[in-house]
């Protein structure tokens, strides 16, 4: 199959009928093998034939970096990978326009280190988060308040609020808001 390109994606238990079908009434999947089931769901690998993953296939593996989520939505690709560095994105950007590609970059965050970008909160909100829930603000009643946590690290409220309000968005969108694992066909909540 030449343009394709070999896909892993994991399937909800309650969705496997509908992709198995679709699966195969679809010419742009080949062969398909079922690895097994895992949680509420199930592993499929699926050869494609469908360009554009083919083209980000191709590009990924040209910039030695890593596709981590790819979903079509809209009649479009909307994909989370990381690269080396950021001539890498821009050079897998480039490549897939010159094969004729829209592509537009929407996020790119660059890790300093490991530990500073887990779930990608930045140290400073990892710091007020934690501090938040060891000193019991998130309990009902509240056991500290926004003053004790600001005075607590030595800033103004004003800034151990916004910590605080983009550290908790931060985590709940690459957790909550972000499943694990790749999927087609999953339930949205």
């Amino acid at each position: 199959m030449d343009g394709g390109c070999r896909t892993v994606i994991w399937v909800d238990v309650a969705d496997r009928d509908a992709v198995d079908a679709a699966l195969a009434a679809d010419d742009s999947a080949g062969p398909v093998s079922h690895l097994g089931p895992e949680a509420e769901g199930h592993w499929y690998v699926v050869k494609t034939v469908d360009e554009p993953l083919g083209a980000m296939s191709r590009g990924l593996i040209t910039a030695d970096s890593m596709l981590v989520r790819a979903d079509f939505v809209d009649d479009e690709w909307v994909v989370q990978a990381r690269f080396p560095d950021r001539s890498a994105l821009l050079t897998f950007r480039e490549d897939l326009v010159a094969d004729g590609f829209d592509v537009e970059v929407q996020r790119m965050r660059e890790d300093d280190d490991e530990a500073s970008t887990q779930f990608g909160v930045t140290d400073p909100q990892r710091e007020v988060l934690l501090l938040a829930l060891d000193r019991g603000y998130y309990t009902v009643p509240r056991n500290a308040s926004l003053s004790d946590l600001a005075d607590n690290l030595g800033i103004s409220s004003q800034a151990a609020s916004e910590r605080l309000r983009r550290g908790t968005q931060t985590l709940v969108a690459n957790t909550l808001g972000a499943p694990a694992r790749p999927s087609i066909g999953s339930r949205q909540h």
